[in-house]
């Protein structure tokens, strides 16, 4: 909207218009959303009318109640908060209805969003997605993105329809994706960089100011929610490959490994960049000075930090020193 003129003693003067107040409401479970719901909270034009998240779980050896990270943060911010454990209820899509809010942004909330909500509320509901959609639609779009080798990647801003992540293009944010990002410190990125477009792209779409541009119909990709099993390295994994898996499945499922003799599970907690290929045999363990390698397809992948299961975690070196059998020259992890 162009600023309005007045005229002072014969100069054109600009103002910038009167911005309304816009009430708005948060869906969201995750971190990736806090900053950008932070983003709003802070903006003093803005009104969270209530923020919305999933139930506090209980967790640890205690069983404690552990809020989400955005439950922790509304409830540190003193915002109006409710924990809602299924959306589609009809008693939670009427109690949402009957919020008077201007627009809602979701964010890393986790369940399917009911059509009631997604028709009846004035202006739809906004969403934040970290991937160039339509890439990478669906539960795990920034594993998905370290595990192809992408060197780049990014937020899309969606107006949600009823599909997965198909809804139509308010704002796109490209981020590169370095050589060394694991999941947790490209989401980081990623949620810093939707803080930073989130309150002026939500004031233009309220305001009417922007047109939502379809997805593309080529390029289309689906991830689907981790399993404990997508983690595993094996002997036939090559090597670049498993570094990969281990910067993706991080913090969870974790990268790791059926060692022989017994041993079991490893979890690989730190890697290093993978070095050339000396002949070993794939799926042999190599200790090197203080280094333990594991060579793999193409190459030797520098296990720097290790816990086996039900142990404590320590160096690569300490635990191949603790455990001969791992290096003799018929040992080999699980294929």
């Amino acid at each position: 909207m162009p600023p309005s003129v007045l005229l002072e003693r014969g100069a054109p003067v600009l103002r910038e218009p009167t911005v309304t107040e816009l009430r708005l409401l948060l869906i969201g479970s995750g971190a990736f959303a806090v900053p950008s719901f932070a983003a709003l909270a802070n903006d003093a034009e803005v009104r969270i009318v209530s923020v919305i998240t999933a139930p506090a779980r209980a967790a640890g050896r205690g069983g404690a109640l552990t809020p989400t990270p955005v439950g922790r943060w509304a409830a540190e911010r003193g915002l109006p908060l409710r924990e809602v454990a299924k959306i589609r209820d009809p008693e939670s899509v009427a109690s949402l209805l009957a919020l008077e809010c201007d627009g809602v942004l979701l964010a890393d909330f986790g369940q399917i969003i009911p059509r009631g909500l997604l028709t009846q509320l004035p202006r739809g509901i906004v969403n934040l997605h970290p991937s160039l959609l339509p890439r990478y639609r669906g539960a795990s779009p920034i594993p998905a993105a370290i595990l192809a080798g992408d060197v780049l990647t990014g937020v899309t801003t969606i107006l949600m329809d009823e599909g997965v992540d198909s809804g139509p293009v308010l704002a796109v944010q490209p981020c590169p994706v370095a050589p060394d990002d694991t999941s947790i410190s490209l989401e980081v990125r990623l949620a810093a960089l939707a803080a930073e477009g989130i309150a002026a792209t939500m004031r233009a779409w309220i305001g009417g100011s922007l047109t939502p541009v379809a997805q593309a119909t080529v390029g289309v990709t689906a991830t689907t929610r981790m399993k404990r099993e997508d983690g595993q390295i094996s002997a036939l994994t090559p090597c670049d490959e498993a570094h990969r898996r281990w910067r993706a499945y991080q913090p969870w499922p974790g990268a790791w490994f059926e060692a022989p003799g017994g041993v079991g599970r490893v979890l690989l907690v730190e890697c290093g960049v993978p070095r050339p290929d000396r002949g070993q045999a794939p799926g042999s363990l190599i200790l090197d000075g203080d280094d333990l390698l594991l060579a793999l397809p193409g190459g030797l992948l520098p296990l720097t930090g290790v816990r086996p299961a039900g142990g404590a975690t320590m160096s690569g070196g300490a635990f191949a020193r603790g455990r001969q059998e791992l290096l003799a020259a018929h040992a080999r992890i699980s294929r």
